[in-house]
């Protein structure tokens, strides 16, 4: 009975070491991206080529972003970038393709990096004895 349990118990520990893959952002096998033209291709065509962006940045001329990303988790190691492209295209005042630039794992020595900077939102911070009795008093009775 103990071997059994002892066999059982290794089969689950052994399991929960699994590695863990995931697929964030744009699926680029899906997609069209080869067909987009520089100077011909127009907002509405890219849109039908590769459906919506996943950034959209007006900072100076219009751009859109198509990032994709496979990470692979192992218990509580860094996970592993193994594949990363994004897809960079810039439009002119027209809606017509001015650039398209392409990044991947291998671009990061061209000093391709995301920032570390975000904007903090200021909400409705419940604290630690708020969000533990906050409940006391809201059971009402069924009807």
């Amino acid at each position: 009975m103990t071997k059994i349990l002892f066999i059982i118990f290794t089969m689950i520990f052994l399991t929960s070491c699994m590695q863990n893959q995931q697929k964030h952002g744009y699926v680029f096998d899906l997609s069209d991206y080869q067909m987009l033209q520089q100077g011909v291709t127009t907002k509405e065509n890219v849109l039908k080529f590769m459906g919506s962006p996943t950034i959209i940045s007006n900072l100076m001329d219009e751009s859109w972003i198509y990032y994709s990303e496979d990470v692979e988790n192992f218990l509580f190691f860094i996970p592993d970038t193994k594949e990363r492209m994004i897809i960079s295209l810039k439009f002119d005042n027209r809606g017509i393709l001015n650039s398209l630039e392409k990044f991947d794992l291998s671009d990061e020595s061209k000093n391709l990096s995301f920032s570390s900077k975000y904007t903090e939102v200021e909400s409705n911070k419940i604290g630690f004895f708020k969000s533990i009795f906050s409940n006391v008093g809201q059971v009402r009775a069924a009807q």
